[in-house]
């Protein structure tokens, strides 16, 4: 799927994307279902879109948001200032993307993680791959954040301290 960068700049400045929010439950298996289903049903849309499920709450409480957003430069939609300077208008052809993107304190110095799911027309060819990669790819930052939780509560456990004395 091929976008201008005035529709794109468009749909960045004026809002024009598509947003949607989920809670995903807190387990051993995170439920990406409604997020895949979303996607599928709005994968064609000209505006761009967002879709989030948040993990205790978010980053906003303290948890993990996971999401899946379309652009054709792999920033967060929310960076429209950066992302004012990075898109020409005048090009014709550029390729929407679909991006993952992990928010966590533990994810990295910024909080924020994001990564190529694929582009749309791959998406559109063979979803099923992609869906795997997506899925496979926010288990193991998942599974990042637990080792990194899981260091800091071995280092603030009193039994593994030593004393000086």
């Amino acid at each position: 799927m091929q976008i201008t960068g005035e529709k794109a700049l468009e749909n960045i400045l004026e809002d024009a994307i598509y947003f949607y929010k989920d809670t995903i439950l807190d387990s051993d298996h995170i439920a990406l279902d409604n997020l895949f289903m979303i996607l599928d049903k709005h994968i064609h849309d000209d505006n761009f879109i967002h879709i989030t499920g948040e993990i205790n709450g978010g980053i906003t409480e303290g948890g993990t948001t996971l999401t899946l957003e379309t652009n054709i430069v792999n920033l967060p939609l929310r960076y429209t200032n950066q992302l004012r300077k990075l898109i020409w208008p005048e090009k014709e052809d550029n390729q929407v993307n679909i991006y993952m993107i992990i928010e966590n304190v533990d994810v990295s110095q910024s909080n924020l993680k994001i990564a190529l799911a694929s582009s749309v027309a791959a998406y559109l060819d063979d979803d099923a791959s992609v869906k795997i990669k997506i899925s496979q790819w926010f288990d193991e930052q998942l599974a990042n954040i637990v080792i990194a939780q899981n260091k800091v509560e071995e280092n603030d456990d009193p039994e593994n301290k030593t004393s000086d004395n």
